[in-house]
């Protein structure tokens, strides 16, 4: 189970951190994942080319014990998370809303969201302090052959 978990987890992160970090393209519209992010690797991306820029064993190991930290910081917040959702959830659904108590959980909320955006970037941050400048011009370069959205097709 605690296996299941964690594989959850690093599926959920890097579907994150996808979502997040795709390859350089149009400016994102309005709601869509900031610039900056382009600057930063997603865990799947090193995974899917780790032959391909040299990566060494220490920089796995590096980069897998920064995603297992990670992991343990976002589930902490997830819990936390949904139960001030529902708390907010339930206070929203009174025919009578107090609004003062409303907005303090919404805040409550925010700011986990918050917390667990920070947790993501710093884990993206992390990684990038592993690879060396050669390995990120590599995966620069891989990254803007795939199409947005995920790795190319596997040929016919």
């Amino acid at each position: 189970m605690k296996r299941a978990v964690g594989w959850l987890m690093l599926v959920l992160l890097g579907s994150a951190a996808v979502s997040l970090a795709q390859g350089p393209g149009p400016p994102p519209k309005f709601g869509g994942p900031p610039a900056f992010l382009d600057q930063l690797f997603v865990p799947e991306l090193i995974m899917r080319y780790q032959d391909d820029i040299g990566l060494t064993d220490e920089q796995r190991a590096a980069i897998t014990k920064a995603m297992t930290e990670t992991q343990t910081q976002l589930v902490d917040l997830q819990w936390q998370f949904e139960k001030a959702s529902k708390k907010l959830t339930d206070t929203l659904g009174a025919t009578q809303i107090d609004e003062s108590a409303a907005l303090a959980e919404a805040d409550r909320v925010m700011n986990l969201e918050l917390q667990m955006k920070r947790t993501h970037l710093a884990l993206l941050i992390r990684i990038k302090q592993v690879l060396t400048p050669e390995q990120q011009t590599k995966l620069r370069a891989l990254r803007a052959k795939e199409p947005r959205g995920g790795p190319p097709p596997p040929p016919h």
